[in-house]
């Protein structure tokens, strides 16, 4: 379904939210590449970003916090991103909670899975692969990022990916971190490519400026 914005307009991208988006994959980079240099032995191919934060992980606070800066970043990105259709905000929003929680109850130990951490897990890669797909606004000029067809072929390449993902958890594959590398870089990413590709807009104009133009 595509929304038809008030007036025909679409709303502005505040600074924040752009800001916010660019802190989203930064942050979860940087805390699985600083942790994964710090912890010994760790191969991060083979091994899951969720081993970095189990509980009797060694340096588990580093990809804690970067999970939590990551939850909220995208969080901040969801309410900000006004141009989009509040269906697909509102998905964006559930994925950025499902990663909090995930944050919040880590594996009990590294290379098990927890069962909370893993619905919390798969509830956020399901979210953040879908959002793309139902963001499309009927508007004038409205920009690439927000048509359906770029949200449609953003939401199968990650739905994709994250069925290989699941597929190698499940066998306990010998890619299980790469292929979740990949997977949860795109869902970072996307947030970051609609919000530049939005951040563009003009600001609506206003009754009291058309009066003194």
């Amino acid at each position: 379904m595509v929304s038809q914005p008030l007036n025909g307009r679409l709303r502005p991208l505040p600074w924040w939210a752009l800001l916010s988006a660019v802190i989203a994959p930064v942050a979860y980079i940087g805390g699985w590449l600083y942790a994964g240099a710090r912890t010994t032995a760790y191969d991060p191919v083979r091994s899951s970003v969720s081993d970095l934060a189990a509980a009797n992980a060694p340096h588990r606070w580093i990809m804690t916090v970067a999970l939590l800066i990551t939850g909220v970043a995208l969080l901040v990105t969801a309410v900000g991103l006004r141009p989009a259709d509040s269906a697909g905000r509102g998905l964006l929003g559930i994925g950025s909670v499902a990663t909090l929680i995930a944050a919040w109850i880590p594996n009990t130990h590294v290379g098990h899975n927890y069962v909370g951490h893993m619905i919390a897990t798969y509830l956020a890669f399901a979210a953040l692969s879908l959002w793309p797909a139902v963001i499309a606004r009927n508007a004038p000029g409205a920009p690439l990022v927000i048509r359906p067809t770029f949200g449609k072929a953003a939401a199968i390449v990650m739905g994709l990916l994250f069925l290989l993902t699941v597929a190698d958890i499940i066998t306990g594959g010998a890619t299980l971190g790469l292929r979740e590398r990949v997977l949860t870089t795109t869902q970072l990413v996307v947030p970051l490519l609609v919000a530049l590709g939005v951040a563009r807009l003009p600001s609506p104009v206003l009754p009291e400026q058309v009066l003194h133009a």
